[in-house]
């Protein structure tokens, strides 16, 4: 019985190394450097409208394209949004998002429907 239990353990052992995390593993934008900044000396985010945005999207706060949902808080209106701010306004939204973490930065209704009030970088511009 010890020799079917020894058996049995290490089998479950070898079938739990089948199932760990390999190189072919992407962790996405929740991974070790989702949350900006440089303490964990992970790159910043790109310091534009543009980079800003797409930091938004990245984290599953804002959608790509709205498609049918016009109206919608979207990447095409987050630039917009953030082009029409003044210079210092702009910059000090964008250094906030490029600085964030997702979790901080994801608002009720992410991605398809934000509720953009709930963003304190976004109301920063404001």
């Amino acid at each position: 019985m010890k020799g079917l239990f020894s058996a049995l353990a290490i089998a479950g052992a070898i079938g739990m190394a089948g199932c760990s995390a390999g190189d072919d593993v992407s962790a996405g934008a929740r991974g070790q450097c989702a949350y900006g900044g440089e303490l964990a000396d992970c790159p910043d985010a790109a310091r534009t409208a543009e980079g800003a945005c797409w930091r938004l999207v990245d984290c599953g706060a804002i959608a790509v394209k709205s498609g049918m949902m016009n109206g919608r808080f979207d990447w095409d209106r987050c630039v917009d949004g953030l082009d029409s701010l003044t210079t210092d306004r702009r910059t000090l939204v964008v250094n906030c998002i490029a600085a964030s973490s997702c979790d901080n930065l994801r608002m009720d209704g992410s991605p398809d429907d934000p509720n953009t009030d709930q963003n304190y970088c976004l109301v920063l511009g404001r």
